[in-house]
């Protein structure tokens, strides 16, 4: 019988010949690369976090190749920076907001404190108090929602709306009419110039055009058109999402008192902020608001739908370029992805440019180390709510904030310990920084737990007493009416 075609090499479809490892590349049994187009996307954790930071620069409109660029199209974009959640109280004023905004947790990051740790800090303007981003002309003032003198900026469609129909003095139908602002701009936090991100969009930005280089020296025009489209969604992304952060501004020139604030942590920890009124409506009780570029919300929307359509076109052919190049594409995805997730390892300081502001740390070295116990055994030496509460009403000479913010609870014996705090802070006698205020707080609380004890043991010795006279009269007349019989 003739042998059949394969028998000698297994079953005839090649099985025979697989081995342990793929051999060679782009044939049955080779190495395939067409999962590639799936690393274009992988990576959104690390990217969501860069997001806005990476989109308040123009490096950030860069044509290059960016992980898991799917997460900047998004149907919306946010109005205001991210808080964290913390009791911000003004000193003076009372004002109370229940969050910290962005720009101050980088000044003092709160995540960094110990529970009952206890830090003052005074914030005052530089001379880089009016950044270069101030210009009233600019697009950062023009598109502000706070601006009622000046048309709407909205990029490239404004520039050809003008050329086309003279003056365009669009008003954004969702934005309500607001009075007319002050002359003098809000201030505006720039990104870092050499930022750690912008180091990186620069860095991405030459190594797609080495690998679309390589991509014309080999003949692959699959490859070239893919970087090509590629690129261009970050483009459109980056100039779509570009914006600036603009702080709040007082409107009135009035004096007023200083504008020192208290912040309180969710673990106890108490941050005192000495500052005026300016620095204080800039970082704390104002919000951070988001200027963008394109303006108009349906611009906006319209430029993510044309990325989405050219990227989903360069997914398409990601997946049908030659081996070599999908490897330089792969392996370039592959370290942004590192790169950026070691990006979101540094602080947050590093991405921005706060050098409008100083912040001085003036803890004083005896509460500097208020999360740690100090030697002596005393109750003012263990670490404790109360101890570092009453540091923070030394260092801001007032207990007004503590019951306008709720800090201690609303009760007689603590509004007791209050008054006893105030009195040291208004009066200042020799040794006031020295009071044992947990002592203080233990002996009112104490005095009052003690003096509820002894009504209950009363209330109780009353009832036993009678539980126990009842008991020996029944005895005794139960004794009496027998012998009486």
């Amino acid at each position: 019988m003739a042998a059949q075609p394969g028998d000698s090499n297994g079953n005839g479809n090649g099985d025979g010949d697989e081995g342990w490892w793929p051999e060679g590349k782009d044939n049955q049994n080779g190495w395939r690369l067409d999962i590639v187009s799936l690393l274009a996307v992988i990576g959104e954790s690390s990217m969501a976090e860069h997001s806005q930071a990476m989109t308040a620069s123009w490096i950030g409109c860069l044509p290059r190749i960016i992980p898991a660029p799917q997460v900047l199209l998004k149907p919306t974009r946010p109005t205001r920076m991210p808080h964290s959640q913390a009791n911000v109280v003004g000193v003076k004023n009372g004002i109370q907001v229940q969050t910290l905004n962005y720009f101050p947790n980088i000044l003092h990051p709160i995540e960094d404190l110990a529970p009952f740790s206890f830090r003052v800090y005074e914030i005052t303007h530089s001379k880089r108090k009016l950044s270069r981003n101030s210009d009233p002309s600019s697009w950062r003032m023009v598109n502000s929602r706070h601006n009622t003198t000046h048309r709407r900026y909205n990029g490239f469609f404004t520039t050809a709306s003008d050329f086309i129909h003279g003056v365009w003095n669009r008003r954004d139908e969702e934005k309500a009419a607001i009075p007319a602002q002050p002359i003098k701009p809000p201030p505006h936090v720039p990104a870092n110039t050499l930022s750690p991100l912008n180091l990186l969009s620069i860095f991405s930005c030459i190594l797609t055009w080495v690998i679309f280089a390589v991509s014309i020296y080999n003949r692959d025009a699959i490859a070239c058109l893919a970087l090509i489209a590629i690129s261009l969604v970050s483009t459109i992304v980056g100039y779509a999402s570009l914006w600036s952060p603009q702080l709040m501004k007082r409107t009135s020139g009035a004096v007023v008192p200083r504008g020192d604030v208290v912040i309180r942590t969710r673990e106890g920890a108490f941050i005192v902020v000495k500052c005026d009124e300016d620095v204080a409506r800039e970082l704390y009780t104002g919000t951070e608001e988001c200027t963008y570029l394109v303006h108009s919300v349906r611009a906006y929307r319209a430029l993510i739908g044309v990325a989405t359509f050219i990227l989903m076109i360069a997914v398409v052919l990601l997946g049908n370029c030659n081996f070599d190049q999908q490897a330089a594409i792969g392996s370039a995805y592959i370290l942004l992805n590192g790169l950026y997730w070691w990006a979101s390892l540094l602080p947050k300081r590093e991405f921005w440019d706060m050098k409008m502001y100083d912040c001085k740390d003036e803890t004083r070295d005896d509460c500097r180390h208020a999360e740690c116990e100090r030697p002596g055994g005393k109750p003012d030496d263990f670490p404790s709510y109360t101890r570092t509460m009453w540091y923070a009403i030394r260092a801001t000479e007032e207990v007004g904030w503590v019951r306008a913010s709720g800090a201690a609870p609303r009760t007689e014996e603590w509004a007791k310990w209050l008054d006893a705090a105030e009195k040291q802070v208004k009066e200042k006698r020799p040794g006031w920084e020295s009071w044992e205020a947990v002592r203080a707080k233990d002996l009112m609380i104490g005095q009052a737990e003690t003096a509820e004890e002894d009504v209950m043991t009363v209330a109780g010795s009353e009832v036993e007493v009678e539980v126990e006279g009842n008991g020996n009269g029944d005895a005794v007349g139960g004794v009496g009416g027998v012998g009486g019989r």
